[in-house]
């Protein structure tokens, strides 16, 4: 258990984990040389056969764990994103695990339709009343290549910026350096539905705001990329905070506080079976699915990611988009 849950983020204490063992795998067995007999037919002795070099043992992953989940079960939330699937393992096997569009999680937590969510950071941002858990949170220090924008010309041109309806963080996010860092002033956000709109018809002065599962593919050809993952590092030298886990309550949040941390703990050991598994944008592209869980995307929520959170906060202030 960490320290008591505050509506103030705090960093999580670990929670030791026992690795399993992993199964011991046979060495290959050298082939047996024949004695080969002599042109006259005169018996010899057979040389000794060589040993053959044995074969490197494959690296086995560690066999999955059966985690045994102590909280009372409860209705917890996820976003239907492939980044959520490591801190989300198990949980259905004793909690109702749902998914929801990101935009819905700070309000259904509020009414009490879900208990937890791996909600997005601005629903805290807006409503600080929610409860922070803790012990992980889906993040970035540096590319993240799932939120991006997407332009025909520089970032400093954008008039009008097309975003995911579902979205609400990488909004705020896209705004925020549009106006900060490119000096975009009366910026235009039209949100639209991913599935049918075609960023390849937008104008010069437009550009397209991406995020989850739909941003892995790649953009159109003549179009200018923005990770506003690594855009965020680059001018601050901090991560960035994306999401992390909410309760409705302090109560709850203490209660689910263990599950939750030693989901995350198992489910970040399994990214090749996550990747294999996952039936999202990257179904036939497994290498790709668990290069980005490994490299892109940053589990922790410690120090260094509360930093980066309350720099984010502070600067969404002066700019006058939070109070």
């Amino acid at each position: 258990m960490s320290e008591p849950i505050a509506n103030t983020p705090t960093t999580p204490a670990p929670v030791p984990t026992t690795p399993a063992p992993a199964t011991a795998v046979p060495a290959a067995t050298a082939p047996v040389a024949t004695a080969i007999a002599t042109a006259a037919s005169v018996p010899t002795a057979a040389a000794p056969a060589t040993p053959a070099a044995a074969a490197p043992l494959p690296v086995v992953p560690p066999p999955p764990v059966e985690l045994k989940f102590t909280a009372k079960p409860m209705k917890i939330a996820a976003v239907p994103f492939l980044n959520a699937q490591p801190l989300i393992w198990q949980l259905a096997k004793h909690h109702q695990v749902s998914e929801l569009a990101p935009a819905e999680m700070g309000r259904q937590l509020k009414a009490g339709l879900v208990d937890v969510a791996l909600a997005p950071i601005a629903a805290y941002l807006l409503d600080p009343s929610l409860t922070i858990v803790p012990v992980a949170a889906i993040g970035s220090n540096g590319p993240v290549k799932s939120v991006r924008i997407l332009s025909f010309a520089s970032l400093k041109n954008v008039e009008r910026l097309f975003v995911d309806s579902r979205s609400q963080t990488s909004v705020l996010l896209a705004r925020l350096i549009l106006k900060k860092w490119y000096g975009v002033k009366n910026l235009e956000v039209v949100h639209v539905d991913v599935k049918v709109f075609k960023p390849n018809q937008m104008k010069p002065w437009e550009a397209a705001l991406q995020f989850g599962d739909s941003a892995l593919i790649s953009g159109p050809t003549g179009m200018v990329v923005t990770d506003l993952g690594e855009e965020w590092q680059m001018r601050t030298g901090k991560p960035f905070v994306y999401a992390v886990w909410m309760a409705r309550n302090v109560q709850i949040a203490r209660e689910i506080e263990n599950d939750l941390l030693a989901s995350k703990n198992e489910g970040v050991k399994h990214f090749g079976e996550i990747a294999e598994h996952y039936h999202g944008i990257w179904v036939f592209q497994a290498p790709q699915s668990k290069e980005y869980l490994e490299k892109n995307i940053n589990y922790s929520y410690a120090a260094e990611q509360v930093q980066g959170q309350l720099e984010f906060q502070k600067l969404l202030k002066e700019e006058g988009m939070v109070i």
